[in-house]
């Protein structure tokens, strides 16, 4: 066997039993009562799929033979014994439907060959693309972008009297205006205000013009910190320790309480609508991929558990993405949309209140039938603008559902670590000819 596949056969081992050494696989473990000879299968998906994931499960499971009374890590099969609903399933040596079970080299080596190259996306190299556009004033010409400049914006001479601002970052107009802004009133005056307004418009252009080159990687590829997934990586990372930060203020209850509450909500909405769009594709990946899911079957474990864990009424044996995400969304609707501060709706006693009616329309034409009042009275419109005031749908959840979301948020981090180490592995697969 290669080197690449060798690694890759590490991953996976070190995935297995690193799983099977989970206080849940080893409950599980004490209740089956296993006996040598039997086969443990491992599932291939552990979250509640409907209706987010559109792929069909992969047909291929891990298996795992019992030696003695525990399962042999240290030699990792593969078998297709039927689609399994639960996390782990035992089937007895005596059994009849005993599953046929596959080396994990052999099974390996078919997985490499039908890898392509599509899914080293992840692992594809983001690049910078400098460009630029034009201005639409008398004196500046052009409005560039090249992210390898020091300074945020230099202003240089492009000929005929007109002059090119080159920028360094996409993100904020002001501070490139503001880098600029002394020379050119040295050069043009003091009244820039028509300038500065072209440059706000090509700054936007800009911004919807530019792109970011992924270029992915060759056979011989370094692992670099500047891949797709590392980027998605460290982007949670950071979002999850202004998470920690905020919920630790939360916790000690000081008098920003409510604005701490806030940013919690406000990180936690964010992470749900995000990262359940790049566990799609994971979850999606491996169902096509195999491979992928036996080198980081621990961490997808680990990350369905932290759904499990959260303190919500579970519908499902399997943690529902879908719900997660309405349980998050609708806290933070309350806390963003609602200007009004009322967590209920109210209801006003009119007793007494008589209304003088004005008239009642009968067989409108049926054209207008949308725009006819049919019953008309006094101070109708009034009543109409109350009914305008709405508050927003809300979800109680206790303190408790923030604290352990940061379990979520941690597994989550920690399936993008392993996913891309896994990836990187894999490509070196190819570089041994693969």
């Amino acid at each position: 066997m290669k080197r690449g596949a060798r690694q890759v056969i590490k991953l996976i081992q070190r995935s297995v039993h690193g799983l099977a050494d989970t206080p849940v696989f080893r409950e599980w473990l004490r209740t089956a009562k296993v006996t040598a000879g039997d086969v443990v299968v491992i599932n291939n998906s552990f979250i509640y799929r409907k209706p987010l994931i559109k792929t069909p499960k992969n047909g291929q499971y891990l298996c795992l033979k019992v030696k003695g009374t525990q399962p042999d890590t240290k030699n990792v099969f593969v078998a297709t014994p039927g689609d399994i609903n639960s996390d782990f399933k035992l089937f007895s040596a005596k059994s009849a439907n005993l599953p046929t079970l596959e080396s994990l080299d052999k099974s390996l080596q078919k997985e490499i060959s039908r890898l392509g190259r599509l899914m080293f996306v992840l692992i594809g190299a983001l690049r910078d693309v400098p460009d630029a556009v034009p201005v639409n004033h008398g004196v500046v010409k052009k409005l560039e972008f090249n992210p390898s400049i020091k300074r945020q914006a230099v202003l240089q001479d492009a000929g005929g009297g007109k002059k090119t601002i080159t920028i360094r970052q996409l993100t904020d107009p002001g501070t490139s205006w503001n880098a600029v802004k002394p020379k050119l009133e040295q050069e043009v005056g003091n009244d820039l205000s028509e300038i500065e307004a072209a440059f706000g418009v090509a700054f936007e252009k800009l911004r919807d013009k530019a792109r970011l080159r992924l270029v992915l990687p060759t056979r011989t590829t370094l692992k670099t910190s500047t891949s797709f997934i590392a980027r998605l990586r460290e982007s949670v990372s950071e979002q999850r320790k202004l998470y920690e930060a905020a919920l630790q203020k939360l916790t000690n209850g000081d008098a920003m309480a409510d604005a701490h509450l806030r940013e919690v909500m406000r990180i936690a909405y964010n992470f749900a609508d995000d990262a359940i769009k790049v566990l799609q594709l994971l979850v999606s990946i491996a169902d096509l991929k195999a491979v992928l899911l036996w080198s980081t079957v621990k961490e997808h474990f680990d990350l369905a558990e932290a759904f499990r864990n959260l303190p919500w009424t579970k519908s499902h044996k399997k943690p529902s993405l879908g719900r997660y995400r309405e349980i998050i969304a609708g806290t933070r609707n309350h806390a963003f949309h609602d200007l009004l501060a009322f967590d209920r709706t109210i209801e006003a006693d009119l007793d007494g209140v008589s209304v003088k009616a004005r008239r009642l329309t009968l067989l409108p034409a049926h054209g207008s039938r949308k725009k006819t009042v049919p019953f008309d009275y006094e101070d109708r419109e009034l009543v109409e603008i109350l009914a305008e005031l709405t508050r927003a749908p809300e979800i109680a959840v206790p303190l408790n559902f923030w604290k352990k979301n940061v379990k979520v948020i941690e597994s989550f981090e920690r399936l993008l670590e392993s996913t891309e180490r896994a990836l990187w592995a894999l490509n070196k697969t190819r570089a041994d000819g693969h």
